[in-house]
């Protein structure tokens, strides 16, 4: 995991380009056996809610009722607690349904925060596994540390173009 943060720290600072660095992270962090989702969310403040802006391992009816949440809905309030969420018992009923359909057996959910404020998630989920192991845990939550000091300089940069 440690060679995995590595490379990616050295891939990230090798681009500006922000659909890229979106790449590489979901890239990266599927190389743990443990793990075979994920997707990224940014916030969204022009419209009020976050957005799933980079995925994998997902199908597209899945994708399709995930891609957007208010601010105001239980997903997107979660986000903004700060904390990482590694349970399927904490989602409302219809998204533990759709978990279910997914077949989806383990997820992290992993605030990004910059500068006191929370930018996004890392999501990440599991077919196979029905937790999601405690070294995975720490990877991914340092990986969330690392990766929005990429991100947040890219889209704050982008406001103002």
């Amino acid at each position: 995991m440690l060679e995995i943060q590595r490379e990616l720290s050295i891939a990230l600072s090798s681009t500006w380009n922000l659909q890229a660095m979106l790449n590489l992270i979901l890239d990266s962090c599927l190389k743990i056996r443990e793990i075979d989702a994920g997707g990224i969310y940014l916030k969204d403040e022009l419209l009020d809610q976050i957005n799933l802006v980079a995925h994998r391992g997902l199908s597209s009816d899945f994708v399709e009722k995930i891609y957007a949440y208010r601010a105001d809905s239980p997903e997107a309030k979660q986000v903004w607690t700060e904390k990482p969420v590694y349970k399927l018992s904490f989602f409302a009923e219809e998204m533990a349904g759709m978990l279910r359909k997914e077949k989806i057996t383990a997820v992290a959910v992993i605030p990004m925060k910059h500068r006191g404020e929370v930018i996004g998630s890392l999501n990440f989920a599991s077919h196979t596994v029905d937790r999601i192991p405690h070294n995975v845990r720490n990877f991914l939550e340092s990986i969330a540390l690392q990766v929005v000091n990429y991100i947040a300089p890219i889209r704050i940069e982008a406001d103002f173009i």
